[in-house]
């Protein structure tokens, strides 16, 4: 699953992320090399240190910005504390 960095304070009215990036760029720049299409599924995290949770992509109008862009979903039943996994495994 893609790994996407997502500015979690920056939603849409029904909660979808959407200020989205992958290596430092700006993930619309990179849906095509990467292969992602509408309902795909990432993984999405803030801070290396904090929470990851799944998303489902959807490329659709934002109001916000006025324009077509990608939204990411997240699925808050699939939350995982990376930091605190790893310390519970030793």
């Amino acid at each position: 699953m893609i790994r996407v960095y997502a500015d979690f304070n920056a939603r849409t009215a029904d909660g979808g992320c959407w200020i989205l990036q992958h290596g430092g760029t700006d993930l619309g720049a990179s849906t095509a090399k990467l292969g992602l299409t509408s309902g795909d599924r990432i993984l999405l995290y803030q801070d290396d240190d904090d929470f990851e949770v799944q998303a489902t992509l959807e490329f659709r109008f934002l109001s916000e910005t006025r324009s077509f862009t990608w939204i990411a979903y997240p699925d808050w039943d699939t939350v995982v504390h990376p930091v605190r996994e790893m310390a519970a495994h030793k």
